[in-house]
């Protein structure tokens, strides 16, 4: 295959199930009787690309249309997935041809940002996604499953079947959501479709889905999804937390009260949780939690000035910067970054010297607060004054840390 015999288009209803052979094979799976249903429901058939070599797929690429939480407010963004790329094509420019036009398509969509989940850690930083977001990984034990301060569980916990949640966790986790970067909005069809989906094949040998609910003052405060499984060699079991969103730190500290309390459970997991959650400064043996952090979402800059003027930051300053950016060359230049008492700032192309030269990574890695200029300049990924690093760290940092609530 050469590059110009490759062409990348988009595909017909007709074609998903040509689209979902071609994505299983890089992935390791093989499509199910369902596959296709899960398909046309799940993802936005309009967004989808494949790449052709002659009439063979070979690869394939998606985009999710997000509004993302950002410090201070919402902007779009494009979602990538289901990114692949046939085994007896690698290495041979497909991925990056796929890239790039999605890339510019997402500037032409005024989708100021592009963020993922990588499979793989190498991939993606040369297409300039920074890693934004990291979560935490929790395996602990149920004898250690204790509050160093025994609580009262706050309101009522109430046991819902899907219907039920479809109807009373989507307000909860919009107030969670606006407030923590990273999160997105989600859809009706994204619930029923995703969220709440309850595929026995995804169950792992684990139940289907618990739903609880949290009031208080007859006010909906929180919910937990979660899955057991019982292992009848010994009587125990496991717990595994699909999702756990609170309002504020009593009722999330009261869900996890509840978790704690489930019977016939030897341990207790959630794969994907924020880095701050308080709960291993609530445990009475904190160190008995395995707790592991890992790279989450990946995001770059698509249009550098509005999604710099978009956000909110926490301290006024200046900063002048340099972008070198060859995958979005319309980001090239030289930029002045003003941001005012109230938060609110300003990003505009000027001709004067920077103190400060970014990559789309770099930029990708601080722009949600998650990572500090200064960490960056350590490793040796950009360079600028101490000052500058200090007074660019002020401006960058926010309230919560980020974090996403699901892989996408």
């Amino acid at each position: 295959m050469t590059l110009s015999s490759l062409k990348i288009r988009g595909i017909s209803r007709d074609e998903s199930h040509a689209f979902l052979s071609a994505m299983c094979v890089p992935f390791g799976l093989d499509p199910t009787s369902d596959g296709i249903e899960r398909l046309n429901n799940r993802f936005e058939l309009d967004r989808l690309r494949v790449a052709v070599d002659g009439d063979e797929i070979v690869g394939t690429f998606g985009t999710f249309s997000l509004q993302m939480t950002v410090p201070g407010g919402k902007l779009p963004v494009g979602g990538t997935t289901v990114v692949t790329v046939m085994p007896t094509h690698r290495r041979q420019g497909v991925l990056r041809a796929l890239m790039t036009q999605h890339l510019h398509e997402l500037h032409e969509r005024g989708e100021v940002l592009g963020a993922l989940w990588a499979s793989e850690s190498a991939i993606y930083g040369r297409f300039g996604y920074g890693i934004a977001t990291e979560m935490a990984q929790l395996k602990l034990p149920k004898p250690y499953a204790r509050m160093q301060t025994p609580i009262d569980i706050a309101g009522s916990m109430r046991l819902l079947d899907k219907p039920q949640a479809l109807e009373m966790f989507p307000a909860i986790f919009d107030a969670v959501s606006a407030e923590r970067p990273g999160m997105f909005d989600r859809s009706a069809s994204w619930w029923q479709h995703r969220t709440l989906a309850d595929y026995e094949d995804h169950r792992g040998g684990f139940t289907a889905h618990r739903y609880v609910l949290q009031v208080r003052n007859d006010t909906p405060v929180g919910y937990v999804i979660y899955r057991t499984k019982l292992r009848p060699a010994d009587g125990a079991g496991d717990v595994r937390i699909v999702e756990l969103i609170a309002i504020d730190a009593q009722a999330e500290k009261s869900l996890w009260e509840f978790v704690f309390g489930i019977d016939l459970a030897g341990t207790i997991t959630d794969a994907n949780m924020p880095v701050d959650t308080p709960l291993r400064w609530w445990l009475e043996h904190p160190r008995e939690m395995d707790r592991r952090v890992v790279d989450a979402m990946w995001i770059r800059p698509v249009d550098v000035a509005a999604a710099l003027a978009g956000r909110k930051y926490s301290a006024p300053g200046t900063l002048c910067f340099h972008m070198a950016d060859d995958l979005c060359p319309w980001n090239n230049g030289t930029y002045l970054l003003e941001a005012d008492n109230d938060g609110t700032a300003t990003c505009t192309n000027v001709d004067q010297p920077a103190d400060l030269h970014l990559t789309p990574f770099t930029l990708g890695c601080v722009y949600l607060g998650g990572q500090r200029f200064q960490d960056l300049a350590t490793c040796g990924l950009l360079v600028a004054k101490p000052e500058i690093l200090k007074l660019a760290d002020r401006m960058f940092a926010w309230n919560r840390q980020p974090w996403c609530q699901e892989i996408f």
